[in-house]
């Protein structure tokens, strides 16, 4: 995901991770160090946006467009840098 956020965030590409932890915020701080991801983080203990999106599972992904309607869900992992989910993207940045 970080990947595709470096090469789409010139085009206004967004990316917001959502944790669930309920531990502390260093631990988070600590993974997103470790693993070098530039997006920001907002922590989520309470699961407020896991039940607003009605999410069934995790990780999940949304594609929500500049009008702030949700264009595509994704339930668990996907690479985003294969090419199809690179033609996800580019309809999402028209």
């Amino acid at each position: 995901m970080d990947k595709a956020y470096q090469e789409y965030k010139s085009r206004d590409l967004e990316v917001l991770a959502i944790s669930l932890d309920a531990g502390s915020k260093s631990v988070v701080k600590n993974f997103m160090q470790e693993l070098k991801l530039d997006f920001p983080v907002l922590l989520d203990p309470d699961m407020e946006v896991l039940r607003l999106y009605r999410m069934v599972g995790i990780p999940a992904s949304f594609l929500i467009d500049q009008q702030g309607i949700v264009r595509h869900r994704e339930v668990g992992y996907r690479d985003w840098t294969t090419p199809e989910s690179r033609r996800l993207l580019e309809a999402i940045l028209r």
